[in-house]
């Protein structure tokens, strides 16, 4: 059973015989939203409730004719009613650049890999947005009298629905979205995904990514491309194959492309299936600052690395959820570039961590 906040929830990325988007369109079911707008905001969000457990695997959406946008999905656990303007309670998904409409009230693909298991009984809230200020338009959503049932069939129903101004800001209530859910019925997703960064370290890039676990899994392919278009294979990184606990892979890219340039991580089972995890974008003119800090992973399961200037990085404390400042109890690491912090004794729970000048969020899960 699920506790009661996001913090225990945990977010499995699809490995299958099928490309991402065949799964979205060529198996499992569907359930629909109607299609028949009547309003018009950045972005939509709404529940879905969980009868039976189900893998969302994505969505399509109702979007403005002839409009070509960049899209977010973000989730939540729990219902999005109170938490409709407070950013740290989501997690982004992922993004999608240049989508193009299909037509008003004609269902639209987003490229993006969801993915999310809702057990039984669970209800997860999503946010699909247009990911630009200046877009007023960016999904078309159908007025309604208030929370209620908008589509629902023997494994789901989706609930409720406000239309909102990007990022997290003006909310319009009674707003229901116009979309489809792909979705199979049970948990489909053997491998566990955690994430994928990409950060500067010196003249170098350091390429990280975890999985919480993985089955018939074979390799890794890293990609790399200067547009987010054409893309060259960077690397090959053999996989854990068969692991029920953590597994963190690091990669340095010696040799980065200048200015602006996009990392793709892919996954390959010892069928020779795969498909896409994630792709980070980055900028190789633009340094941590010096008042910086960036943690990787979060949420952690056993230790993070925390990237930034030396100085920023020299006297790094942990706190835990009832302000007790437990850095003693860890060991950390200080490498050149970043420093290391192992929770492996630690309880689950939230964690405070302060740097010099900065402070962040930690979940440990």
């Amino acid at each position: 059973m699920l506790k009661s906040t996001f913090l225990s929830f945990t977010c499995y990325l699809l490995i299958g015989s099928q490309s991402l988007f065949a799964q979205c369109t060529g198996v499992g079911s569907d359930l629909v939203a109607p299609y028949a707008n009547d309003n018009s905001n950045e972005g939509v969000m709404f529940d879905i409730s969980a009868t039976n457990t189900v893998t969302i695997y994505c969505f399509d959406a109702n979007l403005p004719a002839s409009s070509t946008e960049d899209y977010e999905v973000y989730y939540k656990v729990g219902s999005y009613v109170g938490s409709e303007n407070t950013a740290g309670n989501w997690i982004l998904i992922g993004t999608a650049s240049a989508v193009s409409s299909n037509g008003t009230d004609i269902p639209t693909s987003l490229p993006i890999p969801v993915n999310l298991v809702i057990p039984s009984g669970e209800i997860i809230a999503f946010y699909i947005t247009a990911s630009a200020p200046i877009v007023t338009n960016g999904v078309l959503t159908t007025s309604n009298a208030g929370y209620s049932t908008i589509a629902s069939n023997a494994d789901m129903a989706i609930m409720g629905g406000i239309s909102i101004t990007y990022p997290f800001n003006t909310v319009t209530a009674n707003r229901s979205l116009n979309g489809t859910v792909h979705f199979t019925q049970g948990d489909a997703l053997p491998v566990e995904f955690t994430d994928f960064s990409v950060v500067k370290v010196n003249e170098y890039t350091l390429l990280e990514w975890q999985t919480e676990s993985e089955k018939n899994s074979d390799y890794f392919e890293v990609e790399r491309s200067s547009n987010g278009t054409d893309w060259n294979r960077l690397m090959t990184v053999k996989a854990a194959g068969e692991s029920n606990t953590p597994k963190v892979y690091q990669e340095i890219d010696s040799d980065p492309l200048e200015g602006i340039s996009y990392y793709r991580l892919n996954q390959y089972d010892l069928d020779g299936a795969g498909t896409h995890l994630k792709t980070v974008s980055f900028n190789n003119k633009i340094s941590i600052g010096a008042n910086e800090i960036r943690v990787f992973p979060n949420p952690l399961t056993e230790r993070i690395r925390v990237f930034g200037d030396k100085m920023e990085l020299q006297d790094l404390k942990i706190f835990n959820s009832i302000g007790q400042d437990i850095s003693g109890d860890l060991t950390i690491m200080h490498h050149n570039g970043y420093s290391e912090v192992y929770f492996s004794d630690q309880e689950e729970g939230i964690f405070v961590l302060k740097s010099k000048t900065n402070s962040q969020i930690l979940i440990k899960k």
